[in-house]
Parts: C-alpha cells; sequence; structure tokens
C-alpha cells in the first residue's frame, strides 16, 4: 500500500512538472542606447527629442540628454543644419525648415554611446477633399452606441496624390465661429471596407481613422465618417487629415497594441516599432491641413 501512494505521489509530481512552463529570463541589462525622436513636418523647424535608455530591471523613465551634439543632414549626408538645446532633453535646427517631399537623417551623439541616426522623407499636404455633413443623431439614452450616444455623420473625401503612404483622420470641436485650433480630438469611426485598423467597426470608435492608400494610389476614396459629440447648436466640427510615412503608421499602431496589452500578463509582448539605426525610438514624417466641412 505504501509503495502504491508512493506511485501516485510521484505520477502526480510529473503530471504537474509536464504542464509547467520554464520562460527563460536573464536579468543581465544591456548597454544603454540614444533613443532618438523626431517629427518632420514642412514649413516647420526641424526638432528632436535625445534620451538614454535604461535596462529592464532600471525603475523610472529614460533620461533625458542634455548637451547632445544633434545636426540634421540630407539624403545624401551633406550636413545641413546643427540643432542647438532648447532644455528637457528638446533640440531644434538654426534656420532648417522641413519642406514638402525632401528627405532628411537626423544624427545623435553623447559621450559613451553609440551614435545614433534615422531617416525620413516629409510627405506632400494632403489636398482638400468634399466634406458634407449626413444626418445628425441626438441620441436618447446613457450607453454607448449609435442609438444611445449623439453623433454626426460626414461624407468625407480622401484625394491621393500617388505616392504610397498612409492617411490619418482625427476630428475636433471648437466654438461656433471662432479661429483657434483644438486640442483634443473627438472619437471617430467608421465602417468603411479600407479601413482595418484604429477606428473601423461599428462600437469601435478611436480618437483616429487609420486608412491606407494602397488601393486607391493615385485617385480618391470617399468614406463615411461618425463623429461622436454631445452638443450640436454652439459647437462646430474641424478635422484633420494626415498624410503619414510608413514610420509614423507602424509606430502608432504597435504603440496602440502596446498601451492595449500593457498591465496584463497573458497577452503576448509587444514591441515599440523603432527605425533608429544603433539606437531607439523613430524618425518620422507627416504633413496635415485642417478641413472646416
Amino acid at each position: 500500500m505504501k509503495r502504491f501512494i508512493t506511485l501516485l505521489t510521484s505520477v502526480a509530481a510529473l503530471a504537474l512538472l509536464s504542464c509547467e512552463r520554464i520562460i527563460p529570463f536573464n536579468s543581465e541589462d544591456v548597454d544603454p542606447l540614444i533613443t532618438l525622436y523626431t517629427t518632420l513636418q514642412p514649413d516647420s523647424f526641424v526638432e528632436a527629442s535625445v534620451s538614454r535608455s535604461v535596462g529592464i530591471l532600471d525603475q523610472g523613465q529614460p533620461l533625458l540628454l542634455d548637451n547632445a551634439q544633434v545636426w540634421a543632414e540630407d539624403s545624401n549626408g551633406i550636413f545641413l543644419d546643427s540643432l542647438y538645446f532648447l532644455g528637457s532633453g528638446k533640440y531644434r535646427a538654426a534656420s532648417l525648415v522641413g519642406q514638402e517631399g525632401q528627405s532628411y537623417q537626423i544624427h545623435a551623439k553623447y559621450p559613451n554611446l553609440t551614435p545614433a541616426y534615422g531617416r525620413a522623407t516629409i510627405p506632400f499636404v494632403p489636398a482638400e477633399g468634399a466634406v458634407d455633413s449626413i444626418e445628425a443623431v441626438e441620441g436618447n439614452l446613457n450607453g454607448p452606441g449609435p442609438i444611445a450616444l449623439p453623433y454626426v455623420s460626414y461624407s468625407f473625401e480622401v484625394i491621393d496624390d500617388g505616392r504610397p503612404g498612409y492617411y490619418f483622420i482625427e476630428a475636433y470641436e471648437r466654438l461656433r465661429g471662432t479661429t483657434t485650433i483644438p486640442n483634443y480630438a473627438l472619437e471617430v469611426e467608421t465602417d468603411d471596407p479600407y479601413v482595418t485598423g484604429s477606428g473601423f467597426g461599428q462600437f469601435q470608435w478611436k480618437q483616429r481613422i487609420d486608412l491606407s492608400n494602397e488601393l486607391f494610389l493615385g485617385g480618391s476614396h470617399t468614406l463615411n465618417i461618425r463623429v461622436y459629440q454631445w452638443e450640436f447648436s454652439g459647437m462646430e466640427i474641424l478635422f484633420k487629415l494626415k498624410k503619414v510615412d510608413q514610420a509614423t503608421f507602424f509606430y502608432q499602431r504597435s504603440l496602440d497594441q502596446y498601451q492595449r496589452a500593457n498591465g496584463n500578463p497573458f497577452t503576448q509582448p509587444v514591441s515599440v516599432y523603432s527605425n533608429v539605426t544603433d539606437g531607439l525610438g523613430v524618425v518620422s514624417a507627416e504633413a496635415y491641413r485642417w478641413i472646416l466641412p
């Protein structure tokens, strides 16, 4: 009997071990890297944020780097301008202003760290297509959804310039008749089949609709957009249409996934997109226009 109990105990222990998943973990930190963030825009001074990465076991935020060497080159590696230190890890070009269709390389160098750089090409400012309101629904309940939450539907035309890229569509509201530039995006969504990411599908509203121009390159595409807002009479909707490069699109999509997975130990790890050579971060570019329907 004792041998039988011992055998059962051994079998149970073996079963438990067979279900156990060993996850290897190396606590040894890697060398810190320069972290470089730049969003190039037409008619704006070239700016960059420079910091130093922290190890996986370190607590706190990346360390901002003061008095780094930061400069801009063209696509052929020819020096264009130095970026001077503003404070809090931020740098700005002395005279270099971004131009549509131009490519730039942003470099950063700091003592005891490997120099890093990234490159991006500024898109052209998107054309203004026809944007018209279709209907306004006031809603009559307190819960979510098109029946309950007030919204306005718009027909929104995107006219493409024939250069591969992506569009971000955002909506804002401001007091009717004013000229202020709003800062806080409203919730938007669409059922358009060309949209497969942020803002696609009923009850899937986000603060941004992602649209690839792959299926209408050099043409135009019109989609219906629902903009959720609580007050119609005193406020007006203002759209922000962005043409963004691949780096911006991949970074934003990966950041969205990372934020959804953050804090959940059962989701697969999400790596935020980086295109900086010998470092971390994103050097990207965008161009936008405001559209008042």
